[in-house]
């Protein structure tokens, strides 16, 4: 308990002091821990102070109040067991106005506890020191708001050269150097990496990656194959900067990755069959529109039915209880797939799909008609037709538009590497299929299938661009 008493010098108060330090930097510029007790010590000693205790935030942000010895400073004097506090200075209690005012009016004030500073003047004795106060707690909030915007300024110049954040997030497949200020590749989840990616690409799942390389979670393993880091980027404020860290995959794979994660849609319906089939996943009803799927009959063979005959399965898209769609034996749909496909394997060219029109080419069509527009208005303007003048205006506008997405359109990375992909897996289908088992039929049929719509035991195979 703080107190006053005799000394053979006058009347002495007891009081505490508060010291708060956030970085070792600050340390390094004066105002360290050490540096604050010095200047505190001295001046108690000139005003007949005697410090009873100590109370030290070390290591702790003042932007808010989440201090353990400020809330027990709080504690005491809620108790009214202090009568005096001394800091370094305003902003070691507090960088927010708001914090710092509140400290004064609501806890030191209303429990009698007088407040000083050794490097800041803090009175409420009058209107105007009361102002000078609060102006003293705004401009610790400015100083603090100054030196986020700094920080924030030099972080984003480091991205730009290329250099690590640094901080304790580090990517899965790499480490920090600090003394370089770049990412290198920890070699053994590099290879754990790489092995990943090409299961991906050969068809497995998230999950079933995860359990084969021995990620520690789907998420972990969704992270490594998405990630733009682990192709030499690095993400900073919703924008992607050239790193100089060695990157993990070559930019054209990790491409037709991200390609492939577009056209593999996660299913939600769940089987009571969980026997990996040739055609599981591929199969739609071509009367209703609902996905297909393998029932197990008679004998332990199997027909593929639509959903909609499955009253459970009212919440799937384009679901139909009243689907007219046959019940069909899988072994028999299964026969003309692979007839069909190995067919297809033999004679690519004939089976081509018909390249749908593409943005670019829909984006200069647009482009071609806007600047056409634009050369009657200006022949309109030119024969007198003021009217037309803000029309001009804004066809020029969309003009610059359109050019502007032609040219993003144009940098976009295409799927050529995706189309060749396909193409190999159909090419060389004939020579693998009969020395394969079920599973990997699967996979490879997944990657050059987009949809086999089956109408009362008649197919149609939807094949991906290649």
């Amino acid at each position: 308990m703080c107190g006053t008493f005799l000394h053979k010098g006058g009347i002495v108060m007891e009081c505490v002091a508060y010291l708060r330090v956030s970085t070792e930097k600050q340390a390094e510029e004066g105002n360290g821990l050490d540096s604050q007790k010095r200047d505190i010590e001295n001046y108690c000693r000139k005003n007949q102070l005697i410090i009873s205790d100590w109370y030290e935030d070390d290591g702790f942000t003042g932007s808010n109040m989440n201090r353990p010895a400020l809330q027990r400073l709080i504690n005491d004097c809620s108790k009214k067991k202090l009568k005096c506090v001394v800091a370094f200075k305003l902003d070691r209690l507090s960088r927010s106005m708001v914090d710092g005012i509140y400290l004064i009016e609501r806890v030191f004030i209303p429990n009698g506890v007088d407040f000083r500073c050794v490097h800041d003047s803090v009175s409420y004795d009058s209107p105007m020191e009361q102002a000078y106060t609060q102006m003293m707690a705004v401009f610790a909030q400015l100083d603090k708001n100054t030196m986020l915007l700094r920080m924030r300024g030099g972080m984003l110049e480091r991205v730009k050269q290329g250099y690590w954040m640094g901080g304790g997030n580090t990517p899965y497949c790499y480490r920090y150097s600090k003394e370089d200020g770049i990412l290198v590749p920890i070699p053994e989840r590099k290879e754990m990496a790489l092995r990943a990616m090409n299961l991906y690409i050969s068809g497995y799942s998230d999950v079933r990656i995860q359990k084969l390389i021995g990620f520690k979670s789907e998420f972990v393993t969704r992270q490594v194959l998405t990630s733009p880091v682990n192709i030499g980027m690095i993400p900073y404020k919703g924008k992607l900067y050239k790193g100089r860290h060695e990157p993990i995959f070559d930019i054209k794979v990790f491409e037709l990755a991200q390609e492939l994660r577009k056209t593999r849609k996660q299913s939600k319906s769940f089987c009571v069959n969980h026997e990996n089939q040739l055609l599981t996943g591929l199969c739609y009803c071509g009367v209703c529109g609902c996905k297909m799927r393998y029932q197990k009959w008679t004998h332990g063979k199997h027909k593929i039915y639509c959903y909609s005959r499955d009253n459970g399965m009212s919440y799937l898209p384009n679901y139909n209880p009243n689907c007219s769609n046959s019940l069909e034996w899988a072994e028999d749909i299964e026969k003309q797939v692979e007839d069909e496909i190995l067919k297809i394997s033999l004679n690519l060219s004939s089976h081509k799909p018909k390249e749908r029109e593409s943005c670019l080419d829909i984006l200069s069509k647009q482009l071609q008609k806007e600047k056409t527009k634009l050369k009657r208005l200006y022949a309109l303007y030119a024969e007198g037709n003021d009217t037309v003048l803000e029309m001009i205006k804004e066809t020029e506008s969309g003009i610059d538009e359109l050019k502007l997405k032609i040219q993003n359109e144009m940098k976009s990375p295409d799927n050529s590497q995706k189309k060749e992909f396909v193409y190999d897996n159909i090419k060389k289908l004939a020579d693998v299929w009969e020395h394969i088992d079920k599973q990997n039929k699967n996979r490879i049929l997944k990657t050059i299938i987009s949809k086999i719509i089956i109408v009362n035991g008649n197919i149609e195979i939807q094949l991906k661009k290649f």
